[in-house]
């Protein structure tokens, strides 16, 4: 024999889907009227500086997931179209050195100066500097 209501016959009687039980509104109205509710509880502990760190460590960890979003997968596909060149190595090459001297070409010329480092400069050799400037010059050697 078959038990329950027979197929086709709508449910009646019982809770309504969605009406909270009458434990979780006693629940609600506690949180309610203590004006604290479990996140605000658990930041409370967290910022505590009084509590043991392993209180305050679980309570940080706690509260995180309600406090901080998780990060999401985002798509990052970069399309770009490039253009290949059926270029030679020699052509490659040229390009090269062409693209080279037109980044320094923007640079001003440096003045030809005559530096002497770690000694007396003799007559003569700081002629045309501006105000008798030396500059001292350091070599680096390569260990290894």
């Amino acid at each position: 024999m078959p038990s329950g209501r027979p197929k086709g016959l709508p449910k009646t009687g019982g809770r309504q889907k969605g009406v909270r039980n009458v434990r979780t509104r006693r629940l609600e109205a506690e949180i309610a009227t203590s004006g604290l509710d479990p996140v605000q509880y658990m930041l409370r502990i967290m910022r505590d500086e009084s509590q043991p760190d392993a209180r305050r460590d679980w309570a940080a960890a706690t509260v995180a997931p309600y406090v901080n979003p998780r990060l999401a997968v985002v798509d990052s596909t970069i399309r770009k179209e490039v253009e290949v060149s059926p270029l030679n190595d020699e052509q490659r090459r040229a390009r090269a050195r062409a693209m080279i001297l037109e980044a320094f070409a923007e640079r001003p010329t440096i003045p030809d100066l005559r530096v002497v480092a770690g000694r007396e400069v003799p007559p003569g050799v700081g002629d045309g500097m501006d105000s008798g400037k030396v500059i001292d010059v350091i070599t680096l050697e390569k260990k290894g």
